[in-house]
């Protein structure tokens, strides 16, 4: 597979080192030449491109046009973001970027819906990893699905929670999240309908974006959840 990576820092190079230790044909194309050579000494090979990453012309020249893997992996969310339209207009390359901020995220995800941008966000990452462990007791994440973009989530009914004694299609869960199952303390698995009645104890499992994960546990276990 022939991965073409845009933004020569840390993570480029020890990205190309891995991938190249897999037998990939990798290509970094890098601004700065000190940078450049530097990636070299530490692989041991000339993989780096000196030149701007944002200039089809030198995207052309790293064979972006027969690139299977494309990623924008620079410090400038808008430096990727034309990156990724260039590589979509001249191949047919899957997509990876790092969103420095996430608030760009709906950006880059509004480019392309057929073939979506696959969307890396360290902030993101760690504030989910600080929330999962904050909140460990509250709920657990099973899964990720579609990028991380749906979640299944477990989450228990407390003797407070609002939706103790309540049907399921009466607790109010946020539009595109779906209870797929109840787990009840010495009972079977339970496949819900909107008629199931939850009960303290009872662990709800929930798919739904994780954009609405807050909305979710609020439904479930009620105001305590922070915003």
């Amino acid at each position: 597979m022939f991965i073409l990576i845009v933004g020569g820092g840390k993570v480029g190079t020890y990205l190309a080192r891995a991938l190249l230790a897999q037998d990939h044909e990798v290509v970094v194309i890098e601004k700065q030449a000190r940078k450049a050579q530097y990636m070299s000494n530490i692989l041991d090979t000339d993989v780096a491109l000196v030149g701007d990453g944002c200039d089809p012309e030198v995207l052309r020249q790293a064979g972006i046009v027969r690139a299977d893997v494309v990623v924008a992996d620079t410090g400038d969310d808008e430096d990727n973001l034309v990156v990724c339209l260039i590589a979509k207009k001249h191949s047919k390359a899957r997509c990876i970027a790092r969103v420095n901020n996430p608030k760009n995220k709906m950006i880059f995800e509004s480019v392309d819906t057929e073939r979506p941008i696959t969307l890396v966000s360290s902030t993101e990452i760690i504030l989910d990893l600080i929330n999962e462990y904050v909140n460990a007791q509250d709920y657990s994440i099973i899964t990720r699905l579609r990028d991380g973009d749906l979640e299944l989530l477990k989450l228990t009914v407390g003797p407070e929670s609002p939706s103790n004694g309540k049907r399921i299609g009466d607790i109010g869960l946020p539009r595109g999240s779906i209870v797929v199952a109840v787990d009840r303390p010495g009972d079977e698995l339970v496949i819900p309908s909107g008629d199931t009645v939850l009960h303290a104890g009872d662990q709800v499992i929930v798919m739904g974006k994780r954009d609405y994960r807050i909305d979710v546990r609020r439904a479930i276990m009620g105001l305590k959840v922070p915003a």
